[in-house]
């Protein structure tokens, strides 16, 4: 019976003379479909490891006081891949002449609590994350909710509460952690962003539009973040919007995220605007043929091939 093989993913992150940036710097790792999949630490070497199962895309982020903004890296792992490395040039947060600079996203933003997390809770917290990596949720979930216990004000321990539950399918559980993550730290990035996608789920647009604004003031060039943007956009009528933002987004770095296009597409046809509908729609399957919105994306540019045909007799 055949299984799936576990892909180690080494990320080294280093500075412009291949010195190493050191430890403290976080590494976020995001599957093709904007989910999280692993978060982790650099060490002293800056070196952070992942673990995952069978054949995918990852983004990985890199961020943190010891670098400037976030930086942002693709790998593709084959299902014949034992180990991939990934290295990421980073530029040290103390460098001349870059304060004014926007690189990718700016940095997470750090609430005043959680310079105030208790050695405890930061053991546990940390004891959460190597039980993700290992894919162990229910592990990581217990030492997260340690975490939040010891430190009710923990809001990043409350957003990967959130993550863990969501993964586990136990979306009420998710949305009560993400929730209180947001309401700990304001300016939670990847606490807006993971309960906006819940909303969307529930179909409520109009709420996760809103909590995305406030996550792009964070990471304004966050792609995930902008393409769940897109979405609301269309969903709630704003045409333009949805085509500027769709714009956004293929100007930057998006495997995985070819909705944009659909998107893209829909608003053209709001606008009757047929012929840019169908270019959108091309570049749609050009970059995700097998898409999960391939099959109604061939769908709608075979209505507008038809229509265009029957116009012209």
């Amino acid at each position: 019976m055949a299984h799936t093989t576990s892909v180690e993913i080494i990320v080294r992150v280093t500075f412009a003379n291949d010195r190493n940036a050191g430890d403290q710097i976080r590494i976020d790792l995001i599957n093709e479909t904007g989910v999280p999949v692993g978060e982790n630490f650099t060490d002293s070497e800056g070196r952070a490891v992942f673990h995952v199962e069978g054949a995918g895309t990852y983004e990985i982020h890199a961020s943190g006081t010891p670098i400037k903004g976030t930086t942002i890296e693709r790998v593709r792992v084959e299902d014949m891949d034992k180990s991939r490395t990934v290295y990421m040039r980073a530029t040290p947060s103390g460098a001349a002449g870059t304060a004014t600079t926007v690189k990718s996203n700016a940095p997470p933003v750090t609430s005043a609590a959680e310079l105030k997390i208790p050695a405890d809770a930061r053991k546990a917290f940390h004891k959460g994350m190597e039980a993700w990596e290992r894919n162990d949720y229910p592990k990581a979930a217990e030492q997260f909710e340690k975490a939040v216990t010891i430190y009710p004000e923990y809001d990043t321990a409350y957003n990967n509460l959130g993550v863990m539950y969501y993964q586990m399918g136990q979306t009420d559980k998710a949305r009560a952690a993400f929730e209180r993550s947001v309401a700990l730290n304001d300016k939670n990035a990847d606490g807006d962003r993971n309960l906006a996608r819940m909303l969307i789920h529930d179909g409520n647009y109009a709420g996760a539009q809103e909590l995305l604004k406030k996550s792009l003031i964070v990471e304004p060039l966050n792609t995930i973040t902008l393409a769940l943007m897109c979405v609301t956009q269309i969903q709630t009528g704003d045409d333009n919007g949805a085509l500027a933002t769709a714009r956004k987004v293929h100007q930057l770095p998006h495997e995985g995220y070819a909705v944009v296009h659909e998107v893209a597409g829909q608003a053209y046809e709001h606008e009757g605007q047929p012929q840019n509908a169908a270019v959108e729609y091309e570049i749609y399957l050009r970059e995700s043929p097998n898409g999960p919105e391939a099959p109604q994306v061939r769908n709608a540019l075979a209505r507008l091939t038809a229509a265009s045909r029957q116009s012209q007799q």
